[in-house]
């Protein structure tokens, strides 16, 4: 049995401006309100945005990461311009923006891309603009998409699959839930996405997890993005295997490796599928241990289990 629901709109969910984690708090580009003192009037204000910049033609690696960065920092101040309305943003505050690569394809990058600013308003008070793991496709012909997803569509599975040994599962899960995978959606939901994930230890793979993310014109946002979570807590090497069905790719599927041993590594929750245009499927890890880079963990597993 699976259980399937919107948990929310990320307008709705809470977000951490110092911390910019991903793994250690719930993923959201949300804006947070923080209590400040208000500026004084020698403060620097912004008043207005800057041009967002246009992605390099024949990237390398390289480039992309170069491009996503800049990007991100111009999109997060420009959160700050508009946040302000009549009134200047003052006392500005834009972080580092970071990037990393997650899949490279015959057709390009598939990157995440992170970074903060914060401003006072005035009487209004502080905001604050919390961007990460922002998934970004940077194309080999200078084609460039963002997928800022604005909701959160989680499934799960009944149980997590677990050791009947305790010692064999990385976490109890009675305690804790297990690990997930994260679906990013560039094909505007046009195509049915199936998902399988089989446990390669100990004698012949295993089925452990398998569902079809149907396509939808009602979905929530084009982009928005779908978590598979509580899959598993038993350490060991999983198969995980991609299938697009109507695909227009010549290669509509994808298979990828998964290890589970550490509740704290990346590949814990930072499995990310993502569906080109095209339909065509790709699956990899962030290359980082910077957490504002990596997806989750999710509160899905943890909100449907307090639904029972």
């Amino acid at each position: 049995m699976r259980r399937r629901r919107l948990l929310a709109a990320l307008s709705t969910l809470p977000a951490s401006l110092a911390g910019c984690g991903g793994r250690t708090g719930p993923v959201t580009d949300r804006p947070t309100e923080t209590e400040t003192t208000v500026p004084g009037p020698t403060a620097t204000p912004l008043t207005e945005t800057d041009p967002l910049p246009e992605p390099p033609e024949s990237p390398s690696a390289a480039d992309a990461l170069a491009f996503v960065r800049e990007y991100e920092r111009v999109a997060v101040r420009n959160h700050l311009v508009e946040h302000a309305g009549d009134a200047p943003a003052r006392r500005p505050e834009v972080g580092d923006p970071a990037a990393t690569l997650v899949v490279e394809s015959d057709a390009g990058f598939y990157l995440f891309g992170a970074c903060s600013a914060s401003a006072q308003y005035g009487e209004r008070g502080g905001y604050g603009r919390n961007r990460h793991e922002v998934p970004h496709f940077v194309g080999r012909d200078g084609r460039h998409e963002v997928a800022p997803w604005s909701a959160v569509v989680c499934e799960s599975a009944e149980e997590p699959y677990a050791a009947a040994d305790a010692d064999e599962n990385a976490v109890d899960p009675g305690e804790e839930y297990g690990a997930e995978i994260h679906l990013f959606r560039f094909d505007g939901a046009a195509h049915d996405v199936s998902v399988f994930v089989d446990y390669l230890d100990d004698g012949a793979p295993r089925a452990v997890f398998s569902t079809t993310v149907e396509a939808s014109a009602d979905a929530p946002d084009p982009a928005y993005e779908y978590v598979l979570g509580d899959l598993a807590v038993r350490e060991g090497t999983y198969r995980v295997t991609v299938d697009v069905a109507g695909a227009s790719a010549s290669d509509p599927d994808a298979v990828s490796t998964w290890t589970l041993s550490d509740p704290e590594a990346v590949s814990w929750t930072g499995l990310s599928v993502f569906v080109g245009d095209d339909g065509r499927p790709h699956v990899g890890l962030p290359d980082t241990g910077n957490d504002s880079l990596v997806p989750g963990p999710s509160l899905c597993a943890r909100q449907l289990r307090h639904e029972e």
